[in-house]
């Protein structure tokens, strides 16, 4: 891991990173698929200590509290996160968003409600919808990304914009933290289930949803 800035943490090793109002960290790790009794409480280095790259042995799952929010995030490949099944699952009756970076380091943003996308978008993409959006992310995110210097890829922009709406910095110290950590193996019953819809493609414009609130300057 760099050391950088509070958000180095996400461009060098994150791949896929969920977001889920109102819903306990163990409630987050059933709909994974994953046992939460069997969750070790583990800071970044002891989990990767512990468990190293897994490759084809599964995913590791680092599970968080976020104000009135749960986080789940993944930081090998093969990601459980990104099933279009279990973020549907995740959103049941409330609100899920979900962050995934592809392997050529592009980086999309989904805001999933119910079991519907409410919004979604490519890192320096525009979405396609043209609709009010509830969170209004990518409106949030452009206006951060106006400020920032030319050559930035807006990377920092998306997790201020995120640590806003869940009012907890999602920054190293979180992250890197104590956390529910578990092993989720091949076979369950959304890893690796192959159903995942891309985001929006780069054309048309942003719907313009309802401001989340003032921005961290950083």
């Amino acid at each position: 891991m760099s050391a950088g800035n509070r958000w180095d943490w996400a461009c060098d090793e994150l791949l896929s990173f969920n977001l889920i109002r109102g819903r306990s960290v163990d409630d987050v790790l059933r709909c994974y698929g994953a046992d939460p009794s069997q969750a070790r409480t583990l800071r970044r280095r002891e989990s990767d200590e512990a468990f190293g790259p897994p490759h084809d042995k599964g995913t590791v799952l680092r599970a968080g509290r976020a104000g009135d929010w749960s986080f789940c995030m993944e930081t090998w490949w093969f990601p459980a996160g990104s099933d279009l099944v279990l973020l549907r699952r995740l959103s049941e009756g409330t609100d899920a968003i979900h962050y995934f970076r592809n392997l050529k380091g592009g980086r999309s943003v989904r805001h999933v409600r119910d079991g519907r996308t409410m919004e979604s978008f490519e890192l320096g993409m525009e979405p396609l919808a043209e609709e009010e959006t509830p969170l209004g992310l990518h409106r949030a995110f452009e206006q951060l990304a106006a400020q920032r210097a030319y050559g930035d890829d807006g990377h920092d922009e998306i997790w201020c914009v995120l640590s806003e709406v869940t009012g907890v910095p999602l920054d190293t110290t979180l992250v890197n933290g104590p956390l529910p950590t578990i092993m989720l193996q091949p076979g369950t019953n959304t890893h690796r289930s192959g159903e995942y819809e891309p985001p929006a493609p780069a054309t048309g414009r942003p719907g313009l949803g309802p401001r989340i609130g003032e921005l961290p300057s950083g």
